[in-house]
């Protein structure tokens, strides 16, 4: 989250930012991805025109619900759209493009290690760190593009997974169609080896680790010396492409004659202590965020900006949504879409709150009369006036309600 001083309101930007250098440079590597990609794809749909549809509804299967579970894991704030979907065709087109270029490292191995090591090693260790150099650079132009939007170590994992998601689906069906035969079996298969027998995570959690760390550096600038935050960042770098490398390697590798019961349960063994380590790192991330909140909102709770009840609501995603949709039942979706904008621009007061240097200051004086106006806009509304925090639960600052 924000800390910045002397910025006086919270506005979202877009990706389209044409007086950013970053930005002509992202639309080059993409326009030149989308190009090299879109004739592969279309080279490999001569195989089965059949199989190449249904490659593309299984992944699309996969990744719509985890493109929206991902933009929705930062819990008080959501990414501009734009940056969200910019972060996926990275992955999608400009990262595997350079990926496929950067190719051929398997020859350095070999020459340094001999042939029977590369064979077995090569492509573990050349692909998980040049794959991961790639899709991190997105999160980097990301960034410069629009610095403001990449506060804290929770939008970097965002961003980071987005692309690594991107990644994901256009190798899955790279894979589908060059490895797995291209035909409505084989893109079966595929789809059983490559998504379901694989958890369902891979380049998401890789590169959603390398973009936590990105996010840490540049958020923390102004508090931690440069040295902790590249160890920081570094070390989360380094445990994504480690992760990346064990998943490639050889070792616990599934045999051909592995039952297909089996095989899931093996991969998921390889995959765990990844999954185990991403799922306390973002854990603790939502933590920070949540003491953010309280240290931000102390000051402003019982003023005309933010209620008590309004309070515990707001700190719990699942009491938000429950209040929504309490207020959706009562008193209809203008209601309810009226309470979810007073919860947004309560959550930006603690934005300007964190942000500015006095409790008098215009900027914030402003966000609490407009947090007011809205709940007087919704106290009009038949039916709707009680439902302003009616169903909270009572929770304390350190307790998690709302997971």
């Amino acid at each position: 989250m924000p800390r910045d001083a002397g910025v006086p309101t919270r506005i979202h930007t877009s990706l389209f930012q044409p007086r950013q250098p970053a930005f002509w440079v992202f639309v080059a590597f993409l326009g030149y991805g989308v190009v090299r990609m879109a004739n592969a794809l279309v080279a490999l749909s001569q195989i089965s025109r059949s199989g190449w549809t249904l490659s593309w509804l299984l992944i699309a299967l996969y990744a719509l619900p985890v493109f929206v579970l991902i933009y929705r894991l930062d819990l008080y704030e959501r990414e501009p759209i734009s940056l969200a979907v910019a972060a996926f065709l990275w992955g999608a087109f400009a990262a595997t493009a350079l990926a496929l270029d950067a190719a051929g490292w398997d020859r350095v191995v070999a020459q340094a290690f001999g042939q029977d090591f590369a064979l077995r090693w090569g492509p573990a260790l050349t692909a998980s760190s040049t794959e991961e150099i790639l899709k991190g650079a997105g999160v980097v132009l990301l960034y410069l593009i629009v610095p403001d939007e990449i506060e804290d170590m929770m939008d970097g994992f965002v961003y980071g997974a987005l692309v690594g998601l991107g990644f994901a689906v256009v190798e899955d069906v790279l894979y589908f169609m060059a490895a797995f035969g291209g035909t409505p079996a084989g893109v079966l298969q595929g789809f059983y080896v490559r998504v379901l027998s694989s958890g369902l995570y891979g380049h998401v959690l890789y590169t959603g680790l390398i973009g936590m760390g990105i996010g840490y550096f540049v958020s923390e600038r102004e508090h931690e010396p440069f040295g902790k935050r590249l160890l920081v960042a570094g070390g989360l770098a380094a445990v994504g492409i480690a992760g990346h490398l064990l998943w490639d390697s050889p070792l616990f590798n599934v045999g051909s004659d592995a039952s297909v019961l089996v095989a899931p349960f093996v991969l998921a063994l390889k995959a765990l202590p990844l999954v185990v380590f991403v799922a306390l790192a973002v854990r603790l991330a939502r933590e920070r965020e949540r003491r953010w909140l309280d240290a931000a909102l102390a000051s402003e709770i019982g003023g005309d900006g933010i209620s008590p009840e309004e309070y515990r609501t707001l700190r719990s995603p699942h009491l938000r949504r429950r209040a929504v949709a309490d207020m959706r039942r009562r008193a209809g979706r203008s209601a309810a879409g009226l309470l979810k904008r007073l919860q947004r621009e309560q959550v930006n007061l603690a934005m300007v709150a964190s942000r500015v240097a006095s409790p008098d200051d215009p900027g914030l004086a402003r966000q609490r009369g407009l947090c007011r106006s809205l709940r007087d806009a919704l106290d009009a509304i038949p039916g709707a006036a009680p439902a302003v925090g009616q169903d909270a639960v009572a929770v304390h600052p350190g307790e998690d309600r709302g997971g």
